[in-house]
């Protein structure tokens, strides 16, 4: 199959019943009760720009990006294949190129700047994303150039970009563009405070220099040695370098100094700030597991926080999460029993039947021959040659991924099982929603409201109550849009009186690495205030300047 862009740059774009956008009102429910097109507005105005700005070869290639669903699938109209976090292509292009996407040259003269009254760091970000839309261009330009010479090149470039999008699953749990805020810092830039740092030192010149550990270590032991601490210098290293880079610190500073880098850091700070500092150096899976063991820990349970990590992560993670259970000390947080073990003795009803089932990593995962069959090249039509061409770019049949006559068949169960019988049958509802790939469960929700008129939350509020509606709710929303959902945990942890601190710390350092730029698009949609500024009115010190920054300014 090859897909084609559609005629004028595209001012609106189309999208996929099967992926849940980022942004826009509708909760979780299908925007369109009627099943007829619904444009999707809120992306206008970045299509619009995109197409000024790059032209009508690109803008086309975006509105196609954004496909138009089938009229009997048009349950809802989405838009988050937005190619500003769509970075697997940029990727795999540049390594097919033999380069490094950031390698690709862009100058000032390459885009028009705006002359608008804003703020320096307002103007920067605008500049930076500039840059990354015609970076993008360049690189779509130069797989087309090489593919008119090399008729191979086309198929190693859709390999690299299939072997990105496995590896986002594996991260992800879907192929849905998501990034995190914080990433590997690979080479020092000239804003680096250590630049000048360095050369004060001993005069070791740092720009453009590969990340080093040793460097950093040496910044963080100046920042604690002494009288007073250097907050900042704290903050930036820990904020500026990800987890993989933060386990290396760790070995680097003992190597280094023969002092541990946890107790030097815990005995310089405080309260909220230091619990935030020692969760980010953590390794991901430990720290989940850390974060269920006091859940569970003492007398009463957080059922809350056992939800939203068990039925918001991925097979691999819940697999990571079970090996290093029994590594944490069970003085400091529970029980040495495995994860199972603590759900059954601490859970009951069906909330335990469905945190167990999720404990399991069973779900079934997307099959990566669907995943082949669906990335196909997007062509523009030669009229010189009368020959179809590729444009250097890609995108992913949505529709070759789910099995619909299974979806209808699971749709149809799910209304027997609920709204179609007297009581209900709980066991209908797990066995479906632990056992579905993501995709497929969005293509059965689809078909949900085309049977029943509802949505199939609206149908888990009437069938089940307490913590297992919040249990089958939390899944339901995470499978549909997870940065969505977690939007709307970082809201519950600000709003009224008082913050839920260790809820709040536990989320943002737990996708700071993995959707929390989604995260905000939906927090600001939801809120109509960047979830920045809610840190900043509800936190305070370095604790908030310390959130702030993982966070990043919209």
């Amino acid at each position: 199959m090859m897909a084609y862009p559609p005629p004028g740059g595209g001012g609106y774009g189309y999208g996929n019943q099967y992926q849940q956008p980022y942004g826009g009102g509708g909760g979780y429910t299908y925007n369109n009760s009627a099943y007829n097109v619904n444009y999707a507005q809120p992306a206008a105005p970045m299509m619009g720009m995109m197409g000024n700005m790059m032209g009508g070869m690109m803008g086309g290639m975006m509105g196609m990006m954004m496909q138009q669903a089938p009229p009997s699938q048009q349950t809802n109209i989405t838009y988050n294949m937005m190619f500003s976090s769509d970075t697997a292509f940029q990727d795999s292009a540049a390594s097919a190129l033999g380069m490094e996407a950031e390698d690709m040259e862009v100058s000032d003269d390459d885009y028009e700047e705006e002359e608008e009254e804003e703020e320096e760091e307002v103007k920067e970000k605008k500049k930076k994303f500039k840059k990354k839309c015609k970076r993008r261009q360049k690189l779509a330009q130069k797989v087309a150039e090489k593919c008119q010479e090399d008729d191979s090149f086309l198929e190693k470039v859709r390999q690299n970009y299939i072997a990105r999008l496995r590896t986002h699953l594996l991260k992800d749990g879907t192929i849905d563009p998501t990034e995190g805020t914080i990433k590997y810092y690979a080479k020092y830039k000239a804003d680096d405070p250590l630049v000048p740092f360095m050369a004060e030192y001993d005069g070791t010149e740092l720009v453009g220099e590969k990340w080093d550990a040793e460097w950093d270590c040496m910044y963080l032991k100046e920042a604690c040695d002494g009288a007073g601490t250097n907050e900042e210098a704290i903050i930036y290293i820990c904020t500026t370098r990800n987890n993989e880079q933060r386990q290396i610190l760790k070995k680097q500073f003992k190597t280094n100094f023969g002092e541990d880098l946890m107790e030097t850091l815990d005995s310089e700070t405080s309260f909220k700030f230091k619990e935030v500092i020692l969760a980010l150096f953590v390794p991901p899976a430990l720290f989940d597991a850390l974060n269920i063991k006091k859940a569970i820990q003492g007398l009463g349970t957080d059922e809350s926080a056992l939800i939203e990590i068990l039925l918001s992560r991925t097979n691999a993670q819940i697999e990571e999460i079970k090996a290093v259970y029994g590594d944490i000390n069970p003085d400091d947080c529970a029980t040495d029993k495995d994860l199972e073990c603590n759900i059954e003795d601490d859970t009951s009803g069906d909330l335990k039947r469905i945190l167990i089932s999720s404990a399991q990593g069973g779900r079934a995962e997307l099959d990566p021959e669907k995943l082949d069959e669906a990335v196909v090249p997007v062509m523009f039509h030669d009229e010189e040659t009368d020959e179809d061409k590729p444009t250097g770019s890609f995108t992913i049949d949505m529709e070759k991924l789910v099995d619909m006559k299974r979806a209808k068949q699971d749709a149809n169960n799910l209304f027997e099982a609920g709204e179609d019988c007297f009581g209900t049958d709980e066991d209908t509802f797990i066995r479906i929603f632990a056992c579905r790939e993501t995709y497929q469960l969005r293509a059965i929700y689809g078909e949900y409201v085309k049977l029943t008129q509802r949505d199939v939350e609206n149908t888990i509020d009437r069938e089940f109550s307490s913590d297992s509606e919040k249990a089958l709710l939390t899944l339901v929303m995470s499978i549909k849009c997870r940065p969505k959902y977690f939007a709307e945990r970082l809201t519950w942890t600000m709003k009224g009186l008082g913050t839920k601190d260790s809820d709040l710390i536990r989320i943002i350092v737990s996708r700071a690495e993995i959707d929390m730029v989604q995260i905000k698009e939906t927090f600001l949609a939801q809120n109509k205030k960047t979830l920045w500024k809610w840190i900043e009115e509800d936190c305070s010190g370095d604790y908030r300047e310390m959130l702030q920054r993982i966070v990043g300014r919209d």
